[in-house]
């Protein structure tokens, strides 16, 4: 049997869902809108007939009829074979949005909240449909809207303000309340601004995809790397450097030879190597060497772990370079350090059709999708890696190679 409780959560649920605001708006009428329910059957009116009757005064005690405001109570007369007639509830019913807001206790705050709506768009019509279709998420940003509406006022005013967050000079907002709120922004800035002042390729809030979409500032991301031959130092002792991108990029570092691994530890043990350096801790930030121009003059190794992933920043980095080869990626390794590997995590494994990938390649990735194996590469031995390694030309590492067992792409 239907309570008070359970219609003014009824109730509670369509006001929530922002059915009301977005009606309004759109000048529909949901009214009378009813609320349905079983009414007790001939069984249950017969053994609950006490608990019925304190039912059904419930109910009317905190209907319109008593309160003059609120639901309405429709009933329904039955005869029963051994009580007689029964008046009995059959249908809960809100005759005006008024009436339901009111038991809400919500009628100011609707006010409020269609004064907002209408004021803003009257000022940006372009919204009607975005404040329409998302009336609930414009319920839930009422606070902050018009902290909003000046984001995008300055926006508008400046498209494409080439500065960083911090910068922006905007009354009663600052850049933590842009940070705090970029995925609303983002629909709000795509609807009002015109398409020369939106990045289409940049979305999302990771990797700065707000900021540049949006053509602000954002910092570059740093690039690792260690200095595999003294004659290549900027400074005396100087070898191990973080750079952005772009002052790597002017850098035209006089190298022959350009190693990139994952691994943090096994950048900071590679081995000197006469006009080499080494890159490492990008992972899938490989993107970045994009823009490192004097990159495609040199030759490129990528030394990632034996596992999907590992193939997959492989392919990735040699649709930017395709002369890129791979390092110690390959059969003859995982078989020889197969009791070295652990198994792939299923939440983290790579199903993607790889294009940039060699035959051999693309053949061991194949195979680690159905195996899940994983070598890591800070689990194969220094010595073999080493060995690996001098077949490029070690200098002054004091160390002697070995015949190697395993086949390295050079």
């Amino acid at each position: 049997m239907i309570t008070p409780a359970d219609i003014r959560q009824k109730a509670q649920k369509l006001w929530d869902s922002g059915k009301l605001l977005q009606a309004s708006l759109c000048g529909e009428n949901l009214f009378p809108w009813m609320i349905s329910f079983r009414p007790p059957n001939a069984r249950e009116q017969l053994e609950d007939f006490a608990a019925i009757r304190v039912w059904v005064e419930k109910l009317k005690a905190q209907s319109k009829e008593v309160t003059a405001e609120g639901y309405t109570v429709e009933y329904k007369t039955v005869t029963h074979r051994q009580l007689g007639e029964q008046r009995l509830p059959e249908r809960i019913v809100f005759q005006t949005q008024d009436d339901l807001l009111r038991f809400l206790h919500k009628l100011r705050e609707f006010g409020q909240l269609h004064t907002l709506a209408t004021e803003s768009l009257v000022q940006y019509p372009a919204l009607q449909g975005w404040v329409s279709s998302k009336s609930r998420q414009f319920m839930q940003s009422a606070g902050i809207w018009r902290q909003l509406l000046a984001v995008c006022a300055y926006f508008l005013a400046h498209p494409r303000p080439d500065c960083y967050l911090r910068e922006l000079d905007i009354a009663g907002v600052d850049s933590k309340f842009i940070e705090q709120h970029k995925g609303i922004l983002a629909e709000l800035l795509d609807i009002l601004l015109p398409a020369d002042a939106i990045d289409g390729s940049a979305s999302g809030t990771r990797q700065y995809g707000f900021e540049r979409r949006y053509g602000l500032k954002c910092p570059e991301p740093l690039i690792r790397l260690r200095l595999l031959d003294s004659g290549l130092y900027p400074l005396p002792g100087v070898s191990d450097l973080s750079l952005p991108v772009s002052q790597l990029a002017q850098w035209k570092i006089p190298c022959q030879q350009v190693f990139i691994t994952e691994n943090k530890i096994n950048g900071l043990s590679f081995p000197d190597l006469h006009g080499s350096l080494v890159i490492f801790g990008l992972g899938y930030g490989v993107d970045s060497l994009a823009e490192i121009g004097w990159l495609r003059g040199k030759k490129l190794y990528y030394w990632g772990d034996i596992d999907t992933h590992g193939f997959s920043i492989l392919s990735r980095l040699r649709s930017y370079f395709p002369a890129a080869q791979s390092l110690l990626m390959d059969t003859a390794t995982l078989e020889q350090f197969a009791d070295l590997c652990v198994t792939e995590p299923e939440t983290s494994r790579c199903s993607d059709r790889l294009a940039h990938l060699q035959a051999d390649e693309a053949q061991l990735y194949q195979q680690l999708q159905h195996t899940h194996q994983r070598l890591e590469q800070e689990r194969l031995p220094m010595g073999h890696v080493l060995q690996a390694i001098a077949q490029f030309g070690l200098a002054d590492s004091g160390f002697a190679p070995t015949p190697l067992r395993g086949n390295v792409r050079a």
